[in-house]
């Protein structure tokens, strides 16, 4: 089934690569090869291939962003990876839809769409300042910090549903939840977004990026380390959320290494990747934390980061 699907990229000129490596398009780097790695060379392009990866619905295939929220094993995934993510530049224009509405590409990447949003006066989405990956990613996973989620500026989208089909759906379609919508392990994927904006200051905006990234710098680990970012969701007890975070610290893990995975030291919900963490040892020391944190407090936390299995499936 792989193969009459390379000859049709082939046929188009998609690029594309076989048995692939997919741990260096993560952020956390882990992960072995996929069966075919899709990089589409424009949003055209995308929707061509998502179409015709819908509408088979003989083999499996995923659609990843910018890979900050996820791990793959350390073998063959027998599946088709779409990569979606833009490059530096704004993979298609940012128009305004009117005055309070901002229209834009799934895979635009979410650090240049703030310095758009401060060169262009459009504010309320500065909480994303720090959060590696897209926006088409951050919808899916109603990524948030700050008080702040996707599920507070997004209004609707157009996608490509589990036929095929392209069309327009509104935000209840996503049935946003805390770090989930039904996109997150989901079959349909993101062409574009329509956010809501608060019309501002560009330097009022922009000092606020910074002064959220700069909270970020002086309590995370250096982004230039291999993470996923907050691993575990934060859990809700007497009706209020409290840290994972610290509930993992007060556990004694802080610096837990296993393998070249190690718990972060400034940030216990970070999990590092030293250079060269398998599938498997993430899989230990989550298992580890998740043991440690019920036996101390009872409490069963819940991953936020999303696995891929040998057979393509997100769980």
């Amino acid at each position: 089934m792989f193969a009459a699907l390379a000859a049709w990229l082939r046929q188009r000129r998609v690029p594309f690569q076989e048995n692939a490596a997919i741990g260096p398009h993560l952020v956390l780097g882990i992960g072995g090869a996929v069966r075919l790695l899709i990089r589409p060379r424009d949003a055209g392009q995308r929707l061509v291939v998502l179409r015709h990866l819908a509408g088979g619905g003989e083999r499996p295939y995923l659609v990843i962003g910018g890979g900050s929220n996820i791990a793959f094993p350390d073998g063959l995934v027998q599946a088709a990876v779409l990569l979606a993510q833009g490059g530096k530049t704004p993979p298609a224009p940012l128009l305004f839809a009117d005055e309070g509405a901002v229209e834009v590409d799934a895979g635009m990447r979410n650090q240049p769409f703030l310095a758009w949003c401060a060169a262009s006066g459009a504010g309320g989405f500065e909480f994303l300042s720090g959060i590696p990956g897209t926006l088409g990613g951050a919808a899916a996973v109603n990524a948030g910090a700050f008080g702040r989620s996707m599920s507070d500026v997004l209004l609707a989208a157009d996608i490509v549903d589990g036929q095929g089909r392209q069309r327009r759906v509104n935000a209840a379609h996503f049935g946003f939840r805390y770090r989930d919508s039904s996109f997150k392990l989901g079959c349909e994927a993101l062409l574009t977004l329509r956010l809501r904006h608060d019309p501002g200051s560009g330097e009022a905006i922009a000092a606020r990026t910074r002064e959220y990234l700069e909270y970020r710098v002086t309590r995370h680990p250096s982004y230039r380390l291999a993470s996923a970012g907050c691993f575990f969701k934060n859990p809700q007890v007497g009706g209020a959320k409290i840290s994972a975070g610290k509930i993992i610290e007060e556990s004694g893990l802080k610096n837990t290494t296993l393998g070249a995975l190690a718990v972060a030291a400034e940030h216990a919900n970070f999990l590092l990747n030293r250079g060269g963490g398998t599938f498997a040892d993430l899989q230990r020391l989550e298992e580890k934390i998740r043991a440690a944190v019920a036996a101390r407090t009872g409490i069963v936390l819940e991953r936020e980061v999303i696995y891929v299995s040998p057979d393509g499936k997100k769980y």
